[in-house]
């Protein structure tokens, strides 16, 4: 007979586990770079789009909107770990404060287990981004215009990053619940 009950509360426990530090920092990554995206798409389809023709507009629009992605994702890290450290304390508030700064700043540290995933997500983001640029140049080989050639390489670097993100988490969190 299926042990429904059991499973549930296996489910239970296994969702019980809370996201790593490293997790929870990827994700917040990954959303500065869908808003960045989302705002690039808004913009454009607002019609403040250049001309299909003209490729440096194009060009200086998405070096515009990295600068915002970057500046972007500067702030909300800031404000992440910001808001980390106030949930750590706001937990940990029956502690003395020595006690709470340590667990903060040890939650924060990164040690080869760390660097190892890190490596390896960032390899697996590299290889998506790589394709999309191989898909650029297919397309212009094809006869594409340069502008959706453009796109496609600045695509193929949102969906790399986002690749890396997931990747990441994926790693960290088997990490974490297989030991």
């Amino acid at each position: 007979m299926y042990d429904t009950i059991g499973l549930f509360n296996q489910t239970h426990i296994e969702r019980s586990i809370p996201m790593s530090y490293n997790s929870k920092k990827n994700i917040v990554s990954m959303v500065a770079g869908l808003l960045t995206v989302t705002a690039y798409i808004v913009y454009v389809c607002a019609g403040n789009a250049p001309t299909t023709d003209d490729i440096v507009a194009w060009a200086r629009l998405m070096l515009v909107f990295i600068g915002i992605g970057v500046g972007a994702v500067i702030v909300i890290q800031i404000l992440f770990h910001v808001a980390f450290a106030i949930g750590v304390a706001v937990k940990e508030r029956d502690k003395d404060g020595a006690k709470t700064e340590k667990l903060v700043a040890s939650s924060m540290v990164e040690d080869e287990r760390d660097k190892l995933i890190s490596l390896k997500s960032s390899h697996i983001g590299y290889i998506a981004a790589g394709i999309g640029v191989v898909a650029a140049l297919i397309a212009l080989a094809s006869g594409v215009s340069f502008v959706v050639s453009l796109h496609v390489i600045f695509g193929s670097f949102a969906v790399g990053s986002l690749v890396e993100g997931i990747a990441g988490i994926i790693l960290h969190e088997r990490g974490v619940r297989n030991g």
